[in-house]
């Protein structure tokens, strides 16, 4: 199985350190890949955005105002602004560079323009997510990911399928099922959720 790189939170050699795997042994590299792409899906489906950095061509509804928020954050860049009712986004329709600012929450704030509420009527290509231009993924969403891995790799090890882990405390055993997200991975992605409101 290759890794997913566009969605990958974590690194297969990084994954290996933190699951004390020899580099040189590559005897699980295939289920530690499967863990890492399942982990980095799960956390973009649970946080509703698309986490690692890539280039978006997207095609909106505005709302007939001036503001238009990006539904993927943070923006690092933006190519091209179109507004074109007709949809055929030529260079007519392509809004001057000069005339809107962009910030990293997703807003986009048009000097002169108004985003239609045609259908579609609003293209943007541009850069969103976390990792833009080699920069580190933050430390904590790496810490979620690669702690989620360790528990279904130990899982996997011990062949207990449905059980994500047992343990035992003052004779009580609690048992976490398998597809749940560990706590302290859940409550750091909590920070990551999408949020449906931002303002300024």
């Amino acid at each position: 199985m290759a890794l997913d790189t566009i969605n990958s939170l974590t690194t297969l050699a990084e994954a290996k350190v933190w699951l004390a795997i020899k580099s040189d042994d590559t005897t699980y590299d295939g289920i530690v890949t499967k863990f890492i792409n399942s982990v980095s899906a799960q956390f973009n489906s649970l946080t509703k955005r698309l986490l690692k950095a890539r280039e978006i061509t997207g095609y909106y509804d505005g709302d007939g105002s001036p503001v238009f928020m990006a539904p993927q954050y943070p923006i690092n860049i933006i190519t091209s602004i179109h507004i074109d009712s007709e949809r055929a986004y030529g260079d007519d329709t392509l809004i001057d560079a000069e005339t809107y600012v962009h910030y990293s929450d997703g807003l986009i704030r048009a000097d002169e323009d108004y985003f239609s509420k045609e259908p579609q009527a609003v293209k943007i290509i541009y850069n969103a997510g976390y990792g833009y231009d080699g920069a580190a993924l933050p430390g904590d969403m790496i810490t979620a990911a690669e702690d989620q891995i360790k528990w279904l790799y130990k899982r996997w090890l011990k062949n207990q399928e449905g059980i994500e882990a047992a343990t035992t405390i003052n004779g009580t055993t609690t048992i976490t099922e398998a597809g749940e997200i560990l706590k302290t991975s859940l409550e750091i992605m909590k920070r990551y959720m999408k949020r449906d409101h931002r303002s300024r």
